[in-house]
């Protein structure tokens, strides 16, 4: 019972709400524009424009007394009761038959409080014929007007115009308080719906949702790009080269995977372990190629083996483009002797590549066929760590089999991406094929959002500016830090350029693992390190090159 309230708890990740309503902001321009022609459509369809005609009349006694207040009041009285004979029906008649036609329009009279003005207006669809009724009673009131009053006189001092514009115009307040409701609805809408999205947004929600170990979390890192990259639409991978723009924390996250690979392989023997996804878009091509590249800087002999053969991304990660007898698919294909195959290499280093820069449609027949394991299994024996890249489990069903193949399997899950019911499906499919599943990697996990998170702050109150921080000038990270100039992994350190792992030390460029080395460009094991027939499985005796381990 208290699983089940866990599950029906609703977390609010702003970072996610706010990356919807950004996804969205066309739709919610589209929803304003379609409030604004609702209430073009109801100025059409409903609305009726009216026009009106006014004129200005006043009211006086014909016999005045000396006393200018009292022939004020008595001609105040006399506008009102004008006011009132101006609306009866027989005032109507003598117009239209002045007119020569039925009448048409609403007739008002209106008297001015105090005064001994009223105004006299006519109210019609038709401007020009809201004029001619009103001349035309102002025309016609005598012949009743003088049989109320005989001693007052009226004059008309305002004559009347024709209209310009509608007397009763669409308040343009109405215009705006519709758009203003639609940009209030659709975002309410798009927020509501990524509220109640069954997605994983938090590593909180992770262990809500999702019946499964989480192995690591890798937190969100921003892409840095040119613009003219941006213009290009040119894709860049976040690596963690010692030349690559990416935070310490990022780099971090891949160096404590890497490290448990290492725990991994020294209590189990684990060596191959694949790198899993449910979809497409998760990262999973980027987290292999990172926790190979960590594995390769702590010095083993790595190989990234790219079992996508749909949609191959890893060689766009490296920056590599199609070359003959390097192509992992043409190799299970048959279209050169193993012996020929050449293994790319990555900056010297011993991180080498097995990967294909186009797809093939053979992968299933390969899997089925033993021709895979067979090589993996070869390649075991001559890599310390041999790094999986794999297609999403919905795309391809050959990945069970390669799990089945792999000594250890992770699951990359990227935050608000696939519904939990479907990573959970996958953990289920992973656990009942009897392989080992080591967990799931939590990838692209946003900070928590705050207002000082959103400044630069961190928990200590000191910013990660230039000061004393932890990331300041003497902090952790700083100049005399742990990974400062003259730190543990300085300059003169022991990883540095002159130490044991430096240029000319023992992985140096001239060392056992240098360029010319044991393990270099050129060595034994280097890029030109040929396969054999036996190691594909395609023939029982060996061919030429080197197969030694």
């Amino acid at each position: 019972m208290a699983n089940e309230k866990k599950e029906k708890k609703i977390e609010l990740e702003w970072h996610s709400i706010i990356r919807d309503l950004k996804r969205n902001v066309p739709y919610i321009i589209m929803s304003m524009l379609i409030g604004l022609m609702g209430v073009y459509i109801a100025q059409k369809s409903v609305y009726s424009p009216e026009y009106t005609s006014k004129a200005t009349l006043v009211v006086s006694a014909k016999i005045s007394t000396a006393n200018p207040y009292a022939n004020l009041s008595v001609s105040s009285e006399m506008a009102k009761v004008y006011a009132k004979v101006f609306e009866q029906p027989s005032i109507k008649e003598r117009a239209s038959w002045t007119l020569g036609q039925s009448w048409l329009g609403r007739l008002n009279a209106t008297e001015i409080t105090g005064t001994n003005l009223f105004y006299v207006s006519v109210t019609t669809d038709d401007p020009e014929l809201s004029y001619r009724e009103l001349n035309a009673v102002l025309q016609s009131y005598t012949q009743i007007s003088d049989f109320v009053f005989e001693n007052a006189v009226i004059d008309v001092i305002s004559m009347p115009s024709m209209a310009h514009g509608p007397s009763n115009p669409m308040p343009s307040s109405n215009a705006a308080a519709i758009v203003a409701l639609s940009l209030i609805i659709s975002i309410g809408g798009f927020a509501a719906i990524s509220i109640l999205r069954d997605t994983v947004k938090t590593e909180n929600a992770f262990t809500q949702k999702i019946d499964s170990k989480l192995f690591a979390v890798i937190p969100h890192e921003k892409k840095e790009q040119t613009f003219v990259s941006r213009l290009r639409g040119a894709k860049q991978g976040l690596l963690i080269d010692e030349n690559a723009p990416v935070s310490l924390k990022f780099s971090e996250s891949f160096h404590q995977i890497a490290s448990r690979f290492e725990y991994m392989r020294n209590t189990t023997g684990a060596k191959v372990f694949s790198v899993l996804s449910v979809a497409e878009n998760e990262g999973k091509s980027t987290v292999a190629a990172n926790i190979a590249l960590s594995l390769t800087f702590k010095g083993y002999r790595v190989l990234l083996l790219d079992l996508d053969q749909k949609k191959p991304a890893l060689y766009k990660l490296f920056g590599f483009r199609y070359e003959k007898e390097s192509e992992l698919g043409e190799l299970f294909a048959g279209a050169f002797p193993a012996k020929d195959f050449r293994f790319r290499q990555y900056k010297k280093s011993t991180l080498y590549f097995a990967l294909n820069t186009k797809s093939h449609k053979g992968s299933q027949q390969w899997i089925e066929n033993g021709v895979v394991a067979h090589l993996t299994e070869a390649l075991r024996r001559r890599f310390d760590f041999i790094i999986v890249d794999t297609a999403p489990i919905t795309v391809d069903a050959g990945v069970t089999q390669i799990m089945q193949i792999a000594d250890q399997n992770l699951l990359v899950v990227r935050t608000d991406t696939v519904p939990a019911t479907v990573i959970n499906d996958a953990v289920i499919t992973a656990k009942n094929l009897g392989t080992e599943f080591a967990g799931c990697i939590l990838n692209d996990v946003y900070p928590e959002f705050s207002l000082m998170g959103q400044l630069g702050f961190s928990e200590s109150g000191y910013s990660y500016g230039r000061g004393y921080g932890r990331y300041g000038k003497y902090g952790k990270y700083g100049k005399y830090g742990k990974y400062g100039k003259g730190g543990k992994y300085g300059r003169y350190s022991r990883y540095s350029k002159y130490s044991n792992y430096g240029k000319y030390s023992n992985y140096g460029k001239y060392s056992n693992y240098g360029k010319y080395g044991n393990y270099g460009k050129y060595g034994k094991y280097g890029r030109y390190y040929s396969l054999t027939e036996e190691d594909t499985g395609s023939s029982d005796s060996e061919g030429g090159g080197s197969a030694n381990s």
